[in-house]
């Protein structure tokens, strides 16, 4: 794929490894205090308008919160090992995550092989897959691959099948830490829902209910929007295959930075998502912390070249991948619809990618 390889890319950007300890804690807390600020909003505000608003915000912030946990699981938000396991915890506990199975799912299994077929985030089906599966698998198939269903998939096959309880098919052994990790999240939850009854049994304008689903319910549903709707585009287009098995992708010469698409968004954009779409970067040096991912990403593309899968966002073309990428042929590496059609050319000729016969 490439005349380049992992040691010499990681060398290239090895000067924005250096976490800044400021500009981590700065992140922090200027995240918290919003979305503290959103919460109070939803609680003490009358005008349900302004409380859906405040609602919605909560959960954006959950997902650029989320974006810090995800860093500090890395340990590589701020310098300090322990201050990083800390953190990454406390910024878990807004979206639920079991930071021990975090460890497990995302540092362990994703990192090791991305776009690897089942163990990563919106693993497509086969066509034999989906042609075995009972009716009502096909509707949730259906709806998991358009736009309004994405919170629905990254709610129940990521967060609730490994990022939240500790299964026995996920962990193996049982271990006290997951066990802690899970107590202090059903902690925080019991605590947080305890905050909401006593406010809705005190505040004449509101009760119990309205609060959990304004304060608590409706920014969950916004925060999965946003870490699915940027998973799905990290690791998802017309251009870009999945495969078997580690060691096919590794045989046909696919590295971290041939799976992981570059999707371009506007400076405000990843400003306030801490820079959650320069992907490439990451995967090939998890060590860049997340407020230098956009510095590093630009010598990567220097670097790289026409090499690096870049392309800019629209929602057209968004829209266009979710329409072209149902189930995948593993065997032919092309996309297909739910008919089994191919709705795109083949991805992969003998090593290499094939825009130009990608829808």
């Amino acid at each position: 794929m490439k005349n380049i390889d992992i040691k010499q890319l990681r060398k290239s950007i090895s000067e924005f490894t250096q976490p800044s300890d400021k500009t981590a804690i700065l992140l922090f807390f200027l995240d918290f205090t919003i979305y503290a600020i959103a919460i109070m909003g939803i609680i003490f505000m009358e005008n349900i308008a302004l409380r859906i608003l405040c609602a919605i915000l909560a959960g954006l912030k959950i997902a650029s919160i989320f974006v810090i946990a995800h860093d500090a699981a890395h340990d590589s938000f701020i310098g300090d090992r322990l201050l990083n396991k800390i953190i990454a915890r406390i910024t878990f506990l807004p979206v639920l995550h079991n930071y021990s199975l975090w460890l497990i799912v995302h540092n362990r299994l994703h990192h090791q092989a991305p776009n690897v077929k089942g163990i990563n985030s919106w693993s497509p089906v086969s066509r034999q897959e989906y042609e075995a599966m009972p009716i009502w698998r096909k509707v949730i198939e259906h709806f998991y691959r358009c736009p309004v269903g994405i919170w629905f998939n990254y709610m129940i096959e990521r967060w609730w099948k490994n990022k939240f309880y500790p299964y026995k098919n996920l962990v193996g052994e049982r271990k006290l830490i997951h066990w802690l990790d899970f107590t202090l999240v059903l902690g925080y939850l019991t605590a947080y829902l305890s905050l909401l009854n006593y406010a809705g049994n005190k505040l004449a304008h509101t009760n119990t209910l309205e609060l959990i689903t304004l304060a608590l319910i409706l920014p969950i549903i916004v925060g999965f929007f946003m870490i699915g709707f940027t998973v799905y585009q990290q690791h998802t287009h017309e251009t870009i295959p999945w495969f078997k098995t580690q060691e096919e992708k590794e045989s046909l010469g696919y590295g971290q930075e041939d799976v992981t698409m570059h999707v371009q968004y506007p400076d405000w954009y990843n400003m306030i998502s801490h820079n959650a779409m320069e992907h490439t970067v990451h995967h090939v040096d998890p060590r860049v912390p997340t407020y230098n991912l956009a510095k590093a990403q630009r010598v990567l593309k220097r670097v790289l070249g026409d090499q690096l899968i870049t392309i800019p966002f629209s929602l057209k073309g968004f829209l266009q991948t979710m329409r072209v990428c149902k189930l995948y042929d593993y065997e032919n590496h092309h996309w297909l619809d739910f008919n089994g059609s191919p709705t795109t050319g083949a991805i992969l000729t003998g090593s290499n990618i094939d825009y130009a016969n990608a829808a």
